[in-house]
């Protein structure tokens, strides 16, 4: 049921944006999905240890500027996609402070992810190329700590933080408000799919949570495409 009192519609411009900014998050990510895949192994090599990582970033320094600009666009393209859905959302009835806490809860997630994904595109490049242009064992310990304490911190923050506890909770509000606004299939296995999110952040207590990490993405993808026919449909 519709709650509060909706404002002016949007207009055709408005929703096509919409629309195309819910498909942008899925060509966007599908970036780092294929190139990063393709050159380093990623995900799988975000669990490498320094002496195998470093060497591999180096060798496929291109490949991994061009996957990680893909997926630092996905995370700044967030932002416009989450004002979107509160625009939409308030069209159609729902206003107050489950919008508002949705809408500030996506947005964290996109900043988050985005202070995570800096350090492929700066640091670990220049971390990979002292690496591989030293022989001296002591340096290249030294340099291995402090991958080590990089990727450990940022991957935190973006990555436990962003990708999965804060996502998780923006998907479990929105589908609330989704539900308000008569989307009950999507606003149910929306809210679900950010359950699976929120609990995977919680693998440092309980690691076989980590195996969610690899089954709730593809979900993610799938549940963005259908919510962007949803979006272009009723436009």
């Amino acid at each position: 049921m519709n709650t509060g009192t909706p404002t002016s519609p949007m207009t055709r411009a408005e929703s096509n944006a919409l629309v195309l900014l819910t498909l942008g998050q899925v060509v966007l990510f599908l970036i780092p999905l294929v190139v990063l895949g393709q050159a380093i192994g990623w995900p799988a090599s975000l669990r490498l240890p320094a002496a195998e990582a470093l060497p591999l970033i180096r060798a496929q320094a291109i490949f991994v500027q061009i996957g990680y600009w893909g997926y630092l666009l996905t995370a700044v393209a967030m932002v416009p996609f989450v004002i979107a859905l509160r625009r939409y959302a308030s069209t159609h009835g729902a206003s107050g402070l489950l919008v508002d806490t949705m809408a500030a809860f996506g947005v964290a997630a996109a900043v988050l992810k985005t202070l995570g994904i800096v350090r492929w595109l700066i640091g670990m490049p220049a971390l990979a190329n002292l690496y591989g242009t030293t022989t001296d064992a002591a340096i290249r310990a030294a340099i291995e700590v402090n991958y080590v304490a990089l990727n450990g911190y940022a991957g935190s923050v973006g990555e436990l933080l962003g990708v999965q506890l804060f996502s998780g909770l923006w998907l479990v509000l929105l589908g609330l408000v989704f539900r308000q606004i008569g989307f009950r299939l999507h606003g149910v296995t929306g809210a679900l799919l950010g359950v699976g999110f929120a609990l995977t952040s919680f693998r440092t207590i309980a690691p076989e949570l980590g195996v969610l990490g690899a089954i709730l993405p593809p979900l993610g993808l799938v549940w963005l495409l259908a919510l962007a026919v949803t979006f272009w449909r009723k436009a």
